[in-house]
């Protein structure tokens, strides 16, 4: 009987752990976009990464592992500079349509190299497209990541997306290699680069049926207010290249999101060491180069298997925090790696990367849209994919210089104990970054107020932040025709009565708003409110409610209708 306990309540932890992951997949694919969205993916990675495959073994037959290596570093580079440069142009369009035309200009440079390949045009007629395809592609996952939360309906979803799409990730990761090895076999190059363009089709279709009503109005200086005449954003008369590297700004002016690329770059470098020790491992501690693929397979089972644990943990965990836990699970691992250099321990050290990994990556896709404005969404992913392409490019470069100097064992110790310092600078900050995940008070009423209806769940928690409470008792006036206008009012529980002229207008109770009329017509107070029981309100002062008016067009449209309808006769 004593054991009852013990035995038990692990196994129903177990079941209420499954339930978890079951009820937020559902959450995700029961949102049609969100599921358009994912499948695209799902179709996309697969065959990127099959093509991708068929790409290096070509390059391989033409100039050897030189031409292999040379070529994935510039191209990696080259994808460093462009991405934050896309991710520009992402947001300032819609970024649907900026997907999509990603995804055409991708099938059109598949195609060519296919041409290229089967028709023999030499080694530049393939090197050229290839590289540029390399560079386009860097800025889709940014203007995905910055089209994600305009999709969902909560941060959970959010979660619960951005784990699924590392499931997708870690799987494509298998399942495209796996496909390609087959096909080179049996097909040849140029069908299996051209699997590539069936996959980009497959993308194209899928994010043409997306449906997206709360996109924010990206177009700087483009929108054309209700007036007729143009719009005006703090970015207007920037060049170009000042846009293109507003997302490093942003970042830059945040201690936060400072630690947060941190932690990520200390990610990529580490990724990037990865990929040089995969190789050295397998031929020196294990003794054998073919052990590199069954490496590989435990990185990526233990990956996916930390992704489901992601899902099972949506909306349940301290995001800041769990990305240095998921760090850590880089840096500790290579220490030991380095420091007992057996079999088991190379096993465990796979298993625990690929299980760290999600906990990195989730709180990469999550965060930033929480700290930042959607305006610039698209541009802060990229840069911090920016950061992390060149960090992995640096890791793979250091790694055979360190081990040159110090040996394979002291290399990896020391790579990890340089990781684990950098993780913890960077850890000093997550309690704060923590805090401001917090959910504001007001969010869940913000969200159910008409007028913020077009905004985002992010951009909603945004906005709640700047919103101060204030208690008023009843009887008393809050306030008064004829006074100056400056706040926004939203009533968080009790009633009020407005009048004018000491005629009586209206009651307004929970969820409604007033005080936007003096604000957009910037004319004193035209009516008073009193409180008709004890109340507890939500202001906007009259800068953060500009600012709301001036950067989202439809939220702007829908005050100003509601304050024609009240304006007085």
């Amino acid at each position: 009987m004593g054991t009852l306990g013990p035995v038990t309540a692990p196994v129903e932890e177990e079941v209420r752990g499954l339930a978890a992951v079951r009820a937020n997949v559902r959450d995700v694919w029961v949102n049609r976009n969100v599921r358009r969205l994912q499948l695209a993916f799902i179709g996309s990675e697969i065959t990127d990464w099959a093509y991708a495959m068929a790409l290096l073994v070509w390059a391989y037959q033409e100039g050897g592992a030189a031409l292999v290596g040379t070529w994935a570093g510039v191209r990696a580079l080259l994808a460093a500079f462009a991405g934050p440069v896309g991710g520009a142009i992402a947001d300032r369009m819609s970024r649907r349509t900026f997907m999509m035309a990603n995804d055409a200009v991708r099938l059109v440079l598949v195609l060519v190299i296919a041409a290229a390949i089967h028709f023999d045009l030499g080694v530049w007629a393939v090197l050229v497209p290839g590289t540029l395809l390399t560079m386009v592609a860097a800025s889709f996952r940014p203007a995905q990541g910055g089209l994600l939360p305009s999709l969902v309906e909560s941060p959970k979803q959010l979660t619960s997306a951005n784990a699924t799409a590392e499931i997708v990730d870690s799987t494509a990761a298998f399942i495209g290699p796996a496909i390609a090895g087959v096909l080179l076999g049996v097909m040849g190059i140029v069908p299996v680069v051209l699997l590539g363009a069936f996959g980009l089709v497959w993308s194209l279709l899928l994010v043409s049926g997306v449906h997206v009503e709360r996109e924010a109005d990206t177009r700087a200086g483009h929108e054309e207010a209700d007036g007729g005449e143009p719009e005006a954003e703090d970015e207007e008369g920037e060049s170009f290249w000042a846009e293109a590297t507003g997302g490093f700004r942003v970042i830059f002016r945040d201690r936060d999101m400072v630690a947060l690329s941190g932690l990520l770059a200390v990610n990529g470098l580490l990724a990037g060491v990865l990929m040089v020790l995969v190789v050295i491992v397998a031929a020196e501690m294990i003794g054998d180069p073919n052990a590199v693929g069954w490496l590989n397979a435990i990185l990526g089972v233990a990956t996916i298997t930390g992704g489901l644990v992601m899902l099972a943990l949506a909306g349940r965990v301290r995001l800041g925090r769990l990305m240095v836990l998921g760090v850590l699970g880089w840096c500790v691992p290579l220490v030991l790696l380095g420091l007992v250099p057996e079999i088991v321990v190379i096993v465990a050290v796979f298993v625990l990367i690929g299980l760290s990994d999600p906990m990195v990556n989730v709180g990469f896709g999550v965060i930033p849209p929480r700290l930042v404005p959607d305006r610039v969404l698209s541009r802060v992913f990229a840069a911090i994919e920016s950061q992390f392409i060149a960090a992995a490019s640096l890791g793979a470069f250091l790694t055979p210089v360190l081990i040159s100097i110090m040996g394979l064992q002291s290399a990896v110790v020391a790579i990890g104990v340089g990781g684990l310092v950098v993780t913890g600078l960077c850890a000093l900050r997550m309690p704060h970054l923590d805090s401001r995940l917090v959910a504001p008070r007001g969010l869940d009423l913000l969200r159910e107020v008409p007028l913020f209806s077009p905004l985002t769940p992010s951009m909603v928690e945004q906005m709640a932040r700047t919103f101060e409470p204030r208690s008023v008792l009843a009887g008393d006036v809050i306030v008064r025709e004829g006074e100056v206008s400056d706040l926004f009012y939203v009533i968080e529980s009790g009633e009020v009565e407005v009048t004018q002229d000491g005629r009586l207008i209206r009651t307004e109770t929970v969820g409604d708003v007033f005080g936007e009329i003096g604000l957009l017509r910037d004319v004193p107070r035209t009516a008073t409110v009193t409180a008709l029981t004890d109340t507890e309100l939500l202001t906007l002062s009259r800068e953060e409610f500009l600012a709301l008016m001036s950067g989202e067009r439809r939220v702007r449209a829908l005050t100003s209708d509601l304050a024609t309808r009240r304006q007085p006769v």
